[in-house]
């Protein structure tokens, strides 16, 4: 929004209420789901993904709920934490939030980034909290191999199921 007196990226003053509201800022990661497969079509050829999907939530007024999924197919773990995935805000988020995500299978790290918008006084800012938590994930690995294996069929075909997990905790920064 370019409307009125806005001065885009004009931060609100740090004594106002949008800067107390954000330093209070808590989240809180819904049903976080690792899973991943491993399957191998012949003994040489495999196509194999993982898949980190959780809701978003925080004490930040107005709520709303983030959608924050992510696949891939980079081997062996999927996830090293690098790559930065976006969530879906509902329509109900305010205009410029957003939020982000990356995640490390190895270590269980994941890093959440949120920009919260804030309009006072006839300004409107966004403020980016960034902070990470270690989840401890409890996981099965199933391997099945096909000893009689055939052309088109699966030749082997690896699981891994977490179970769901939520957190809750604080941004380590906001700038």
């Amino acid at each position: 929004g370019h409307d009125g007196d806005d001065r885009c990226g004009a931060k609100p003053s740090r004594d106002g209420q949008c800067w107390k509201d954000v330093l209070k800022l808590q989240w809180t990661v819904h049903g976080f789901d690792y899973h991943a497969s491993y399957i191998f079509s012949t003994p040489a050829h495999q196509n194999s993904w993982g898949y980190a999907s959780f809701n978003l939530t925080s004490n930040i007024v107005p709520s709303y709920t983030a959608a924050c999924t992510a696949s891939s197919s980079q081997l062996s773990s999927f996830f090293y934490g690098i790559v930065v995935y976006n969530c879906v805000l509902p329509a109900t988020a305010p205009a410029g939030a957003a939020a982000s995500f990356r995640f490390n299978s190895l270590t269980g790290e994941l890093d959440i980034d949120q920009t919260v918008v804030c309009r006072e006084k006839n300004t409107q800012a966004s403020f980016t909290a960034s902070g990470s938590t270690n989840l401890t994930l409890s996981c099965t690995d199933t391997k099945t191999v096909n000893q009689n294996w055939t052309i088109g069929e699966i030749y082997s075909d690896e699981e891994i199921k977490c179970a769901p997990v939520d957190v809750t905790f604080r941004p380590s920064q906001v700038v």
